[in-house]
């Protein structure tokens, strides 16, 4: 007898309905086996035959159990306001096989809408559809998060200040139409474009763009002279925040055109220096000529008392030199109100006198070196900053760094004007450097009214080194090269 006979008589040995059982069971088994492992499924599954009727659900819904969806029409547990559009979609797959989904929501407590995401597939056999699989899975968080989003949107869209996203090379990802206006380009047509081709020196930098997108999650306030399309320039102002998004490191730039209060600003300054200059000369020329006069007539009467008053003497003497000292004191006054002055010397002068002064007041030698290419006169506005700026460092070279020695330097080429103040002392504290102080915060203001920036750097050995880089102003007010007076860097 063959293999396949022996197997045949076999089987047909098994009494037919002790086979079906068994085949039953197996059948039962892999059922609940499978019942077991869809069960397992964070979403909801459902088998329907061609007649929409449930054959197997993996869990309740609508209030149901398993055993009440089983048996039952579809249309019985979908919530009303969905089923006509559920109903079309699941006969469009039993008529054409392809499958489709659609979007559904439910009360679930009242009050409270879950929203689902439902796929619709078709059973075959061959090449016939015999039913469908309903796969249902919940998009509340997604879709509460994508309305968050779409909000944020609208709200960054609706801003009256530019909003930029701009990734670690200092390229532009996205734009605000604020954004957009502000530079003179249509939507969308600053995305990829380098935001260093917006910006003027120093942010015209590509490395600089790209080293303040590695500054970390923090925030930092920014100020450049901006671009725009049509060539024209105005003053920026903004904080940059760092982003982590999907592990992208990301900064988030927020900008104002701050072109009227630079103006309104430099105004005032201007106004403030012009009276301080005023002054200065008023005491210099006046109360200081006329003490001097007092001096001078003192020292005559002196002669004459020597001889016919000798008692008296003495007295004399001493009110000359509470004149004297008078003098002193109004000179000392009238050089800090104006300390620069143009047709005496300019910022050369002042600064040799810095120099001089910081080394008799402190007792720390101070020496001043200068290379100006040419340039002997600079700018009134520059030359007062510039002095100011070297004056804070001096004060705190000495008064933070315990330097033992300064050295000024200042030099100009290509266009610019470079001062650079370096000490020997012990470095300025952190939290000097952080620009928590006002005198700092005034050094880098000053330095932006002039289009420029200022640096704190490490010297070699020791000590500290501040450097102000600014666009070159000459005596008559022009600036050398292509910079706006408007211009307001970091």
């Amino acid at each position: 007898m063959s293999k396949t006979t022996l197997a045949t008589s076999e089987v047909s040995d098994v009494p037919a309905d002790d086979h079906q059982a068994e085949l039953a069971a197996r059948l039962q088994g892999s059922t609940q086996a499978l019942r077991e492992f869809i069960g397992t499924l964070p979403a909801l599954v459902v088998v329907l035959d061609r007649d929409l009727k449930t054959l197997f659900a993996n869990r309740g819904t609508a209030g149901r159990t398993v055993e009440q969806l089983e048996g039952a029409h579809v249309s019985e547990y979908l919530p009303t306001h969905v089923r006509e559009r559920a109903l079309t979609t699941m006969r469009g797959v039993l008529a054409t096989g392809k499958p489709d989904a659609y979007t559904g929501e439910l009360e679930d407590p009242p009050g409270h809408t879950r929203y689902f995401d439902v796929r619709v597939s078709a059973i075959r056999r061959a090449q016939d559809v015999i039913g469908l699989i309903v796969h249902g899975s919940e998009t509340t968080q997604q879709v509460h998060a994508e309305r968050v989003i779409a909000t944020q949107s609208r709200m960054i869209d609706s801003m009256l200040e530019g909003v930029a996203l701009i990734d670690e090379r200092g390229v532009i990802d996205l734009t605000n139409p604020a954004f957009d206006a502000m530079f003179g380009y249509v939507r969308g047509e600053l995305n990829g474009r380098e935001m260093s081709t917006l910006a003027g020196w120093p942010f015209g930098q590509r490395e600089r763009w790209q080293m303040l997108s590695h500054a970390g999650s923090g925030s930092m306030t920014v100020e450049f002279d901006a671009r725009r399309r049509d060539g024209g320039h105005f003053a920026a102002a903004g904080v940059l925040s760092g982003l982590d998004i999907a592990g992208r490191a990301l900064s988030l730039l927020v900008l104002q055109d701050v072109s009227e209060r630079k103006h309104l600003e430099r105004a005032v300054l201007q106004a403030v220096n012009r009276e301080q200059y005023r002054i200065g000369n008023d005491l210099h020329d006046g109360l200081g000529q006329e003490l001097t006069g007092v001096a001078l007539m003192l020292r005559g009467l002196a002669g004459r008392l020597a001889t016919e008053y000798p008692p008296i003497l003495p007295e004399i003497e001493g009110i000359t030199r509470l004149v004297n000292n008078a003098i002193e004191s109004t000179r000392a006054l009238a050089r800090g109100l104006s300390p620069v002055n143009l047709e005496r010397g300019g910022l050369q002068d002042a600064l040799e006198g810095l120099s001089m002064h910081a080394t008799e007041l402190y007792g720390v030698p101070t020496v001043f070196t200068h290379r100006l290419g040419g340039q002997s006169a600079l700018g009134a506005e520059l030359a007062n900053h510039l002095y100011r700026i070297a004056q804070e460092a001096v004060r705190n070279a000495v008064r933070h760094g315990k330097a033992r020695s300064i050295r000024l330097h200042l030099t100009t080429a290509r266009a610019k004007v470079r001062l650079s103040i370096t000490d020997d002392g012990v470095g300025m504290p952190e939290d000097a450097l952080d620009a928590s102080g006002m005198g700092l915060k005034i050094m880098c203001y000053r330095a932006r009214m002039l289009g420029g920036d200022v640096s704190f750097e490490e010297a070699e050995p020791s000590g500290t080194k501040v450097v102000c880089e600014c666009p070159l102003e000459t005596a008559a007010g022009v600036r050398v090269g292509k910079v706006r007076k408007s211009r307001a860097p970091l």
